[in-house]
């Protein structure tokens, strides 16, 4: 049965990857139009040269985390190579001098923005060291092998293959950063649409924004405090602007890793000082949970399965009207009809969980919607009706 337990409610909900909102947009690693333009520029009857790609960066700087990208190397192992081999080359107007003008006794890392304008230094001996030394490092890394490849290929097919084999990858790490905040701002938005005021005031509208904190000892807001505070992503207020619901987001696409098991152990320790809070002090403050993603499956006990004991409401993509059924209980927004959808619930299994999280004065429907319905939200797998 679905709500036998909260396992097989999360399981049964649950969203793959690619169904989970993204926050905004995550630039392309590499500019495939850039890309095109510069393939189809080579000449295909010679192979590309050191001074080919010297051209290439003294014409346009920017495109040195293209050639750098082709070659399978980071920003940052590209500029700490780069601050190595700029302290360590001699300035030939002063030997004790590096081309930096500094001693060669000592390496200063340098963001690679530095070296790319020293390409353009009004010293006309140091932005040609610059150019050399750059395009040098390029060309022992294969760039000219790569070059010569790709337009052998051609531009229209290059461009396809190092968007899915490059751009594709290096998306990911952003992308699923970008699923955690675009799950906060999808509930952010429902929350709004319901009426129900929440910190930060802005999520719906900026999902990256800053954090809300609160006293460890209090629960209070408070500015970050080291060891003093606890973060969350997401505080749900009553319309005194009362704290009454504090929301920790865990969404994890891919193996939660050791990340995922302190963040479940923390997730224990919040409400275990909650608990105490409220007991001493006679409130009911709650801790709630956006928890979704199949990563969770790599390690359930060490994550999933610990936290959702812990939650006194937990929601997912699909399950968000959960938060509204939570909300009329409690009295801060009043529903009238609630529709499960019955392509994707049975009556049994809509029934279940309407029976667990529904109230008796709201109007339960499966799949036929009431009519005269204006105030319809959606809230995943069933709409709620205000």
């Amino acid at each position: 049965m679905i709500t036998s337990s909260l396992q097989n409610e999360f399981w049964f909900h649950v969203s793959p990857q690619e169904n989970m909102p993204i926050a905004g947009n995550v630039e392309q690693f590499i500019d495939i139009a850039r890309l095109r333009h510069l393939i189809n520029q080579l000449d295909l009857h010679n192979n590309v040269t050191g001074q080919d790609i010297r051209n290439i960066i003294e014409n346009d700087p920017e495109m040195i985390d293209i050639l750098r990208s082709l070659v399978g190397i980071s920003d940052k192992r590209m500029y700490l190579d780069l601050s190595y081999i700029f302290y360590k080359t001699r300035d030939h107007r002063n030997p004790n001098l590096n081309i930096l003008g500094q001693d060669l006794y000592n390496v200063n890392t340098h963001p690679l923005t530095f070296f790319k304008k020293k390409i353009y230094d009004p010293d006309p001996y140091i932005a040609s060291a610059a150019s050399s030394l750059i395009v040098q490092y390029l060309v022992n890394h294969g760039i000219c092998q790569v070059l010569d490849s790709l337009k052998i290929i051609g531009a229209a097919q290059a461009t396809v293959l190092i968007d899915r084999l490059i751009n594709a990858k290096e998306a990911q790490q952003k992308l699923t950063k970008r699923r955690g905040h675009g799950m906060e701002q999808r509930f952010a938005i429902f929350l709004q649409e319901l009426g129900i005021p929440f910190l930060p005031e802005d999520r719906a509208e900026n999902p990256m924004s800053r954090d809300p904190n609160v006293l460890k000892s209090t629960f209070e807001l408070s500015p970050k405090i080291t060891n003093r505070t606890w973060a969350f992503d997401l505080i749900i207020q009553d319309y005194q602007l009362e704290s009454i619901a504090f929301v920790q987001s865990l969404i994890h696409t891919s193996d939660p890793g050791q990340y995922g098991v302190n963040k479940s152990d923390e997730t224990v320790t919040i409400k275990r000082e909650l608990e105490e809070y409220n007991n001493q002090y006679g409130y009911n403050k709650e801790l709630w949970g956006i928890v979704d993603g199949v990563g969770f499956a790599e390690n359930k006990k060490g994550t999933i399965d610990k936290m959702l004991d812990e939650f006194d409401t937990f929601i997912q993509l699909n399950s968000i009207y959960k938060a509204g059924l939570k909300l009329h209980k409690l009295g801060l927004i009043k529903i009238k009809d609630i529709v499960f959808n019955n392509n994707i619930y049975t009556h049994n299994e809509a029934t279940a969980m309407f029976q667990k999280y529904g109230s008796p004065d709201i109007n339960f429907y499966h799949g036929v919607v009431p009519p005269n319905t204006p105030n319809c939200i959606r809230g995943g797998y069933a709409d709620i009706i205000i």
